[in-house]
């Protein structure tokens, strides 16, 4: 948003500095082997006519992970894509309030979300599910999504609360 509130940060400073260091670096963790495992995939594929087997499950769960992770990063940081065309026209108050409701209702849904994959969670755990090539299991994937939803969901209660009962700095 362009317009400023002076609302303090949803997440403590030292808070926002551990999500940065663990969920930040494993993003850039898992960016950057994306990045090499696609690197030596593709030189094994065209020069030596071997790929890494099972390349496209290993990118497929370090993707899932990788978007998952910034997911409260993102909220905590306020980092969402925000179009504020008319944002200028509406008196502070209201604008306050419009923002808690859109994080109460953002936070409902990620609720929502989490708890659909923390069934799935046990689903995946007792059916066994593995991946088709390299037999791995698929539920510490979906038990990290469904835990980066549930921090989701609590970053943005508080962000709404923070919007709307603000604490002079």
């Amino acid at each position: 948003m362009t317009t400023d509130r002076s609302v303090q940060p949803a997440v403590r400073p030292a808070a926002k500095i551990w999500l940065n260091r663990i969920l930040g670096g494993l993003a850039a963790v898992i960016l950057f082997a994306m990045m090499v495992l696609t690197f030596v995939d593709v030189i094994g594929r065209y020069f030596f006519n071997t790929p890494v087997e099972g390349g496209f499950e290993i990118t497929e769960l370090m993707l899932a992970t990788l978007i998952f992770a910034g997911l409260p990063l993102v909220s905590a940081t306020d980092g969402h894509i925000a179009v504020d065309i008319f944002e200028i026209l509406i008196p502070n108050a209201v604008s306050r309030i419009k923002e808690a409701l859109i994080n109460l209702a953002c936070a409902a849904m990620t609720g929502v979300l989490a708890w659909q994959l923390a069934i799935k969670t046990g689903e995946t755990v007792g059916y066994g599910d593995v991946t088709a090539i390299l037999h791995i299991p698929i539920w510490p994937v979906v038990a990290f999504m469904t835990a980066t939803l549930v921090a989701t969901a609590l970053i943005l209660v508080i962000r709404a609360g923070v919007v709307l009962f603000p604490r002079n700095r």
